[in-house]
C-alpha cells in the first residue's frame, strides 16, 4: 500500500486564459524539517541501504531517480509544475543522498512547498473563474491520459491546460442535470476545499511524500509511514470495524476505494467498486451531502465510519478508467465485517446433460484469513484452510465431480494459510521457497492428509496476488490442478515492518515497511513480474498495461534458485491438450462466453479513449452512444440468463445507475452467482478433467 497526501494530485478547474487576473498573494507555506524527522531519514536511508531486499548506495542515480519519483508523484498529470519550475528545483536532483545523510532536509522540501503553493495560487484562481461563462459550442478536446502529454513549458502554457480543466469538470456537472447555479456553488466550495487542503499541510505531511518518494524508489511494496500515517494505517484506512468495508486512499482531489472487504456492506451493495472516487458523505436518509473533495482520507473517514445498524450516503463518481460516466447516489448501512463475511463461499453448479449431470462443487476464496488473536488463545479457531476442508468433507456427501478453486480478485493474506491450503489439496510437501538478500531458501512445507484428492481447476485473474499466487503456482507445479484465467499480478516479494520508534528509542519516527525477501516457486522459478500463467488462458478483465506488478517503474527484477524436491502427479500433463481443445470447441459455440467477450471489449474501447470532446453535443452524443451500446450488450446478457426486463427495470429503478456504469465484465463477486460465464467454463473444465481421469484410471 502507498500512503498519499490527499494533494499529490489535484485537478484544477481554471477559467480560460483570457479571463486571467491577478489575485493578492496570501503569505506563502513554507514548511520546515523537524529534529524527529531529520533522525528517522537518516535511519531510513541506513536500513535501505543495508537490510532491502535489493539494497543501493544512495548515489546520484538514485537520487534522481527519487526526485523524479517525487515529481512525478505530486503531479503525475503534469498540471502544475512547468519545465521551468522542474530546472529551478533541479539543484538537489542528484544530491538528496549527502542532504539526507547531514541531515539538511530543507533544500528537500523544496519541490513540496513550491508545489503547495501552487496548490493555493491555482485554488483562488480556479474561484474567480467561476464568474465566467462557459462556452460549450466549441470544437475543443481534453487529454484524459496525461501519461504522454509533456509538461508545460510556462505559466501560459500550463493557464491553457487549466482552461480546459475548468470546462471539463463544469461540464461534467452539466451532464449530470446540475443547473448552473448549483454548479458553481460546488465547484467554488470545492476550489476553497483544495486551498484550505494546501495550506493545512504540515511538515509532517511534507516529509511522508518525501520519505515515501524514497521508500518507492527501491520497490513498489517499500513504504514509509509517518507517525500520523502510521497510527491510521490499522485503524482509520481500514473500514472494517463500524463502517461500510472498505479501504481507501486519497487520489486526485478525492478518496478513493483501494479495495472492498467480502461481506461488507460496500461490496454486498454492488455499486461501489475499486478504483470508485467519495465525492461527498451524508449522515442518515436525509442528512444534507458533505462535499469532501480535497480532504484527508482520515477525515473522511471519520465521517463514513459509524455506528453499525446506522445509515450513510456516499455520491460515487465511477473511477476514470470506467470512460466518462456519471457520478451516482448509494446509500449504506454500516456494520461490523466480520471473519464470517469474509469466509470460503461453497456451492454446486450442475454441469451436462440435464437429465444426468455432473456436480461441481465451487470453493470461492475472497482471502487467506486466520483469526490471529483466537490462535494465539490456544484452542480453536478460524481460518481459511480449516473452512475449506470442511466444505470439502460436505461436497464429498454431495458426490461432487471435481473442485473449482476461484482466487479471483483474492489479494492474499496469510503465508501460512497458503501453506496449509497446499496441503489440504495436496497432503505434505513443499509449498513455497522464501529467500532473503543472503541466506539459503527457506522451504515452506505442508503436512497432514490432504482432504481433496479428485479432480481440481484453479481459477486466477490478474487481481489474483502474492498467496494466491503462491497456491495457484504450487498446485500447478506439482501437478495437481488445471490453473485457468488471467495471468496473475505477479507479486513475489516479502516485506517486513520496522517500528523505527522502538530502535531510535524515540517518539516521532515512524515505520518503515520494507522488502526483505522473495518467494520462488519449488521448481526455482519466481511468481514476481511473470505472475502464474494459466494453463487455459481466458479473455482479459483487467488490462495488463495498467494493473499488475509489471506496471510499476521500480518493480525488483524475476530471478531463479535451484529447485527443491518435490513429486509431480504426471496425469495433467497427458490431459492438457484434449482439455484445451474441448473448451476451444465449446467456447466457440457458448453465445454467453461470446457475449462476455464483447462486453470486455467494448468497456475497453471506451475507458482507452484518450481525449473527451467539450463541446456539449458532441459530448452528450457520444455517451448516449456509449448508454446505448452497453444497454443492448446487457440487455442481450439478461435474455441468456433468464432475467425478465420487468425484473431488471425494477432492478435499475432502485440502483441509480446508467447502463455504462454497470460492471461489464464477468461478475466475480460469490460462487453462487452461476450466470458467470468464465465460472461455470472453468466447471465444465472440471467435468472434463474428471472424466479423462477416469478414462486413464480404467486404463
Amino acid at each position: 500500500m502507498s500512503f498519499r497526501h490527499p494533494l499529490y494530485v489535484l485537478l484544477f478547474f481554471v477559467l480560460p486564459i483570457s479571463a486571467a487576473r491577478a489575485f493578492p498573494a496570501s503569505s506563502p507555506i513554507l514548511l520546515m524539517p523537524t529534529p524527529s524527522q531529520v533522525r528517522s531519514g537518516q535511519m531510513v536511508m541506513t536500513f535501505l541501504q543495508r537490510y532491502h531486499l535489493n539494497p543501493r548506495t544512495m548515489d546520484a542515480a538514485l537520487s534522481a531517480q527519487v526526485f523524479d519519483g517525487l515529481i512525478d508523484e505530486l503531479d503525475p498529470e503534469r498540471i502544475v509544475f512547468t519545465d521551468e519550475d522542474i530546472e529551478h528545483l533541479s539543484t538537489v536532483r542528484s544530491d538528496i543522498g549527502r542532504h539526507l545523510s547531514e541531515g539538511d532536509l530543507v533544500p528537500l522540501f523544496a519541490p513540496v512547498n513550491v508545489y503547495l503553493n501552487r496548490v493555493v495560487e491555482k485554488a483562488d484562481f480556479d474561484a474567480a473563474a467561476l464568474d465566467v461563462k462557459q462556452d460549450f459550442s466549441t470544437h475543443e478536446s481534453f487529454s484524459v491520459d496525461s501519461k504522454g502529454v509533456p509538461r508545460p513549458k510556462s505559466a501560459t502554457e500550463l493557464h491553457t491546460r487549466w482552461a480546459l480543466r475548468v470546462k471539463d469538470d463544469w461540464l461534467r456537472l452539466k451532464l449530470a442535470g446540475r443547473a448552473d447555479a448549483d454548479i458553481r456553488e460546488t465547484l467554488r466550495h470545492r476550489y476553497q476545499n483544495l486551498g484550505t487542503r494546501a495550506r493545512n499541510t504540515t511538515s509532517e505531511d511534507a516529509f511522508q511524500m518525501l520519505m515515501e518518494a524514497y521508500a518507492q524508489a527501491m520497490d513498489p511494496h517499500t513504504d514509509y509511514f509517518s507517525p500520523t500515517a502510521a497510527r491510521q494505517f490499522d485503524t482509520e484506512m481500514s473500514l472494517s470495524l463500524e463502517g461500510i468495508g472498505a479501504y481507501l486512499r486519497e487520489h486526485d482531489a478525492y478518496t478513493q476505494v483501494t479495495e472492498l472487504i467480502p461481506g461488507g456492506p460496500a461490496s454486498a451493495s454492488g455499486r461501489i467498486g475499486v478504483g470508485d472516487r467519495i465525492a461527498a458523505v451524508g449522515q442518515g436518509a436525509s442528512g444534507p451531502m458533505v462535499d469532501v473533495t480535497g480532504w484527508r482520507t482520515d477525515e473522511v473517514v471519520t465521517l463514513i465510519r459509524g455506528k453499525s445498524g446506522s445509515t450513510v450516503r456516499l455520491e460515487i463518481l465511477p473511477d476514470e478508467s470506467k470512460g466518462d460516466a456519471a457520478g451516482r447516489l448509494v446509500t449504506l448501512v454500516r456494520k461490523h465485517v466480520s471473519i464470517e463475511d469474509q469466509a470460503v463461499q461453497a456451492s454446486v453448479i450442475n454441469i451436462g446433460s440435464p437429465a444426468a449431470p455432473h456436480r461441481i462443487g465451487v470453493l470461492s476464496v475472497p482471502s487467506f484469513y486466520e483469526d490471529f488473536e483466537a490462535k494465539k488463545r490456544g484452542g480453536s479457531y478460524r481460518s481459511v484452510s480449516k473452512d475449506v476442508a470442511a466444505h470439502i468433507q460436505d461436497f464429498r456427501d454431495q458426490n461432487v465431480a471435481g473442485i473449482v478453486l476461484d482466487l479471483r480478485d483474492n489479494g492474499g493474506g496469510s503465508l501460512s494459510e497458503a501453506v496449509a491450503l497446499g496441503g489440504v489439496f495436496c497432503g505434505p510437501g513443499p509449498v513455497v521457497q522464501v529467500k532473503d538478500a543472503k541466506g539459503a531458501p527457506d522451504v515452506q512445507q505442508a503436512d497432514g492428509a490432504a482432504a481433496w484428492t479428485g479432480p481440481l481447476v484453479v481459477m486466477v485473474n490478474r487481481a489474483s496476488a502474492s498467496a494466491s499466487e503462491i497456491l495457484a503456482a504450487d498446485l500447478q507445479d506439482r501437478g495437481r490442478a488445471i490453473v485457468v484465467g488471467e495471468r496473475t499480478f505477479g507479486k513475489g516479494t516479502v516485506q517486513t515492518l520496522v517500528d523505527l520508534d522502538s530502535i531510535g528509542h524515540a517518539d516521532g519516527l515512524g515505520e518503515l515497511k520494507m522488502t526483505i525477501a522473495q518467494f520462488y516457486r519449488i521448481n526455482g522459478t519466481t511468481t514476481q513480474l511473470s505472475g502464474v500463467t494459466p494453463d487455459i488462458v481466458f479473455p482479459q478483465t483487467y488490462s495488463e498495461r495498467d494493473f499488475g506488478e509489471s506496471t510499476y517503474k521500480n518493480a525488483l527484477p524475476q530471478s531463479s534458485i535451484a529447485a527443491t524436491a518435490f513429486d509431480k502427479d504426471p496425469r495433467l500433463a497427458t490431459i492438457r491438450a484434449v482439455l484445451m481443445k474441448e473448451h476451444d470447441a465449446r467456447v466457440g459455440d457458448d453465445a454467453a462466453w461470446k457475449l462476455a467477450v464483447e462486453r470486455l471489449e467494448a468497456y475497453r474501447q471506451i475507458s482507452e479513449r484518450p481525449t473527451v470532446s467539450l463541446n456539449l453535443a458532441e459530448r452528450k452524443a457520444t455517451r448516449e452512444a456509449d448508454v446505448r451500446k452497453m444497454e443492448g450488450l446487457r440487455r442481450r446478457a439478461q435474455a441468456l440468463a433468464g432475467s425478465s426486463d420487468k425484473d431488471d427495470a425494477m432492478a435499475a429503478a432502485d440502483d441509480g445507475l446508467t447502463a455504462l456504469e454497470r460492471p461489464v465484465g464477468p461478475i466475480r463477486t460469490r460462487a453462487e452467482r452461476h450466470d458467470d460465464p468464465f465460472l461455470h467454463e472453468a466447471a465444465a473444465i472440471a467435468e472434463d478433467e474428471a472424466a479423462l481421469l477416469a478414462a486413464l484410471a480404467t486404463g
